[in-house]
């Protein structure tokens, strides 16, 4: 199925013909649509990524197919036309909003062509080549951005660090999260300029932190592409002697489905890491299944727990089980466990009897932009969960 599908809706086959004419012209496979009933007739099987839907019909209007658009649990952005005034636009704007759609314009009629190609644009996935210029160009051009979630001790809620989260500052689509530009990164050859560009701006950004409040940590996600070859170690050393950051100060976070692509190479490297004095960290653990070889090889002295497993904490025993399990053998190799994704504090104080050494998540901070970083040390005061039993 074709990754962009217009679906338009209007009663007037002149600016029907027009609307899907410049949906192709934008690379859309188009679906026209006359009437209310054809529209919903042709709707679960065409799966539209993007609906045009004009207001006003003979028979119909479009609250009526708004209502059928949230029945359906509708999540395609949806530009909404009319003849009528911008009052009337903007009722019919809000109505879709409060159900619960993705009104992402309200245009008058005549549509003016740039309009709507613009919003179509800005809304249709481009094909893996445009991608792949796009992030060539916004490697060169700074557009990649690094966000930082916090990581505190879950004993006393001490502030002891911070992941770097990759984000891309697209200048037509808003900020693109790392699951949308990462795998292309690696399928293009591109990964190895990506993560110097966010190792460039944690290292450097970590180094700041430490001015307000010294020994704070920076972990970064690595691509198992980047074991595979001798470059990795001596651009780390260079990058932290311009900054006169510590090896101890940075963590190199790998998966473990990463870390068991090319074990020997990726063992040999991570070796050398940590006998230079990084952190090592394997994240997502619980998820693959080479995990007690990984443990046993591989000199990680962190273990991150996924956070699928954290989040049935409180309403699954098998949860509950399968978190003091991994938390008691991390214990045994003397590996620091951190618990992802504490999206409330409800569960702190049952985490601390599992003997958890370090926790993250929306509960204690979402990730932040690195210009709000310092304001926040300063502001940050631990949970008052801690210490509540």
């Amino acid at each position: 199925m074709p990754a962009n599908r217009l679906l338009i809706l209007d009663d007037d086959p002149s600016v029907l013909t027009f609307l899907a004419d410049v949906g192709r012209e934008r690379r859309f496979e188009v679906a026209p649509t006359g009437t209310v009933a054809e529209l919903k007739a042709r709707y679960d099987a065409f799966h539209p990524t993007v609906i045009i839907l004009d207001l006003q019909y003979a028979q119909g209007d479009g609250i009526e197919v708004l209502s059928f658009l949230r029945q359906r649990g509708s999540r395609a952005p949806t530009v909404l036309i009319s003849g009528f005034d911008a009052r009337v636009l903007e009722s019919a704007r809000r109505v879709g909003l409060d159900l619960g759609l993705t009104i992402v314009d309200a245009l008058e009629k005549p549509v003016r062509l740039e309009a709507l190609a613009r919003v179509l644009e800005e809304h249709r996935q481009p094909d893996s080549e445009e991608w792949t210029a796009d992030l060539g160009r916004a490697i060169g051009r700074g557009e990649l951005a690094v966000h930082y979630q916090p990581k505190v001790e879950l004993a006393d809620g001490r502030l002891v660090g911070f992941e770097a989260l990759a984000r891309w500052r697209h200048p037509t689509r808003g900020l693109i999260e790392p699951n949308h530009f990462i795998g292309l990164a690696e399928a293009s050859g591109l990964i190895e300029a990506l993560t110097d560009e966010v190792l460039l701006q944690a290292v450097g950004d970590c180094a700041s932190w430490s001015l307000a409040q010294p020994g704070l940590t920076v972990a970064v996600n690595m691509s198992p592409l980047l074991f595979q070859h001798d470059r990795l170690l001596p651009s780390l050393v260079r990058l932290l002697a311009q900054h006169r950051l510590p090896a101890v100060n940075v963590t190199l976070e790998v998966t473990e489905t990463a870390a068991m692509k090319d074990p020997a190479a990726t063992m040999r490297t991570l070796s050398r890491l940590r006998l230079r004095g990084f952190n090592l960290a394997l994240d997502d653990f619980g998820t693959g299944y080479s995990n007690l070889a990984i443990l046993h090889r591989m000199p990680f002295n962190e273990l991150k727990i996924d956070r699928s497993f954290i989040a049935g904490v409180g309403d699954s025993r098998d949860s509950e089980v399968i978190v003091r399990a991994i938390a008691a053998l991390a214990q045994e190799l003397g590996l620091t466990t951190v618990a992802e994704g504490i999206e409330d504090l409800a569960i702190w104080d049952w985490l601390r009897t599992a003997e958890i050494a370090q926790v993250q998540g929306f509960g204690i901070a979402p990730p932040m932009p690195a210009e709000q970083v310092l304001d926040w040390i300063a502001a940050y005061a631990p949970p008052a969960e801690v210490g509540s039993t």
